[in-house]
């Protein structure tokens, strides 16, 4: 009886191949209008290209952080290789790449061409390997400057203003 079922089964998805296989399918490209709505252009906020630079240098100093900590945790978690390090640099590649055509600073070029070179020493293979742990200090700092130079002020007030309470007051 399941040994039917199937030899059924099989001819029906034969004869189904056969009939899709000599129908000719067209598609007819379809003209579709569109007009500008010139009321929600004028309206829509558009976002500078300063506030752009901004949100990558915020972007790109997140990353330089997990980078760092990483590092300094020599690319493992609890003692066994993690990829954790190898995404980081490759995010921050992307980041400062996608920004240099927007601002003239050279440390998205910098930025970009290190975390490119440290990329082979901080795949999870170069982790496990032990190669570059001694490497890996070494670098959470070359991180840690990077994110000092990139993080906007603007940042740095927020932050400072939240680790202070109302009330409170400044060391």
């Amino acid at each position: 009886m399941v040994a039917d079922l199937i030899q059924e089964g099989s001819k029906l998805v034969s004869r189904l191949m056969q009939v899709y296989a000599t129908r000719r399918v067209t598609m007819e490209p379809v003209a579709i209008e569109t007009k500008k709505d010139e009321a929600v252009e004028r309206t829509t906020p558009r976002v500078s290209t300063e506030q752009t630079v901004l949100y990558q240098r915020k972007e790109i100093a997140k990353e330089l952080i997990l980078l760092e900590g990483h590092l300094q945790q020599g690319c493992k978690i609890g003692g066994q290789a993690c990829d954790c390090c190898e995404k980081h640099p490759l995010k921050i590649e992307g980041l400062a790449q996608e920004t240099l055509g927007m601002s003239p600073d050279p440390i998205y070029r910098e930025l970009a061409d290190w975390t490119h070179q440290i990329a082979p020493m901080t795949s999870e293979n170069a982790a496990a390997s032990g190669q570059y742990d001694t490497e890996y200090p070494g670098l959470a700092m070359k991180a840690r400057e990077f994110r000092k130079a990139i993080m906007p002020a603007q940042i740095k007030e927020v932050a400072h203003e939240e680790a202070v309470s109302p009330g409170e007051q400044e060391p």
